[in-house]
């Protein structure tokens, strides 16, 4: 009867499997971290088209005075804006790094935001920034969405500008200027 031997890994084969997967871990972590952050931009990008649209349909309406005179046409908030809200570099330490609406549930009250339609409701990254300027075909507004997804000094800034055509059209940029997009 011939015996069979047991044969195991032996140490160079164990230390070649950890080699290899170290080398992947490497690579996977931090392309893993870019794509949730990226992930994370995607918000900023979603209510920059919100208060586009909401700019849009705001300078398109119709509106008077007490007297019956048509105003002229133009962006919400002319000369005023709205200061970033709900604060500047206001997430960081907060469940999850992220804005709770319930730490600030009157932040979206400004008639700004309230001309626009616009105000989040749900935890996020970015605080929003709205600035017009003009009147009639010289009209212009920038939408700003800016966040500090790692919690440093370096923030993401993520615009979107519109103003008006010689005809009267609300026209924008054809994408979002971004700064930092990954910070």
């Amino acid at each position: 009867m011939r015996k069979r031997s047991m044969r195991g890994f032996t140490l160079i084969e164990m230390m070649i499997v950890v080699a290899i997967l170290g080398i992947l871990a490497a690579i996977a972590i931090p392309a893993f971290v870019k794509y949730v952050r990226r992930s994370k931009t995607t918000e900023a990008v979603m209510n920059l088209r919100k208060l586009f649209d909401g700019s849009v349909a705001y300078y398109e309406r119709d509106f008077s005075n007490r007297f019956g005179e048509t105003i002229v046409s133009q962006f919400p908030g002319v000369g005023d804006g709205v200061d970033p809200t709900p604060g500047n570099n206001p997430c960081c330490g907060q469940t999850g790094d992220k804005c709770d609406p319930r730490n600030n549930p009157d932040a979206w009250d400004h008639p700004v935001w309230q001309a626009l339609n616009f105000g989040v409701d749900d935890p996020h990254y970015y605080w929003y920034h709205y600035s017009a300027q003009g009147i009639g075909a010289e009209s212009n507004f920038t939408a700003r969405g800016m966040g500090n997804l790692n919690c440093n000094q370096a923030w993401s800034t993520f615009e979107r500008v519109g103003g008006v055509t010689e005809d009267g059209r609300v026209m924008g940029g054809a994408g979002i200027f971004s700064v930092r997009e990954l910070e």
